[in-house]
């Protein structure tokens, strides 16, 4: 066999078998959720699935008309809601030109966002997951 050959194959040899490992092996379910706020479909917003153990990466999905759908790693995750709002403006410096930003809120409470306490175990496959939150 040329010595170029046999080196090349000596390299490749752990990648494609590497590689054929990882091929057909899932690591992640389909979460297609419902989320109210305080009875009404949240309009516009994020979900976050945080690993309650620390070993998996989060996911992130948006959320429109209080649908959303994420591919989201196996394993018990902490979901997270957020909703930031405007609610007003203010100047950056004091002075008469200055540039104006928005002043931003989350509708969500912490105790469904940066706090919550909400817990789903993420199965392969596709599962259905209703989220009613209240914001009192």
């Amino acid at each position: 066999m040329n010595p170029t050959l046999r080196l090349s194959l000596l390299f490749l040899a752990p990648i494609l078998v590497g590689g054929m490992g990882c091929s057909g092996s899932s690591t992640t379910g389909t979460v297609n959720g419902t989320v109210t706020l305080d009875g009404h479909p949240l309009q516009e917003g994020t979900v976050r699935f945080v690993p309650v153990d620390g070993k998996s990466p989060t996911a992130f999905a948006p959320v429109a008309d209080g649908k959303f759908t994420a591919s989201v790693p196996l394993g018990e995750m902490r979901v997270e809601f957020s909703a930031p709002k405007v609610i007003g403006r203010h100047k950056v410096y004091e002075t008469p030109d200055s540039p104006m930003v928005d002043d931003v809120a989350d509708l969500i409470p912490n105790r469904f966002n940066v706090q919550s306490e909400l817990k789903i175990t993420v199965r392969k496959g596709s599962q259905d997951e209703t989220f009613p939150l209240m914001s009192k």
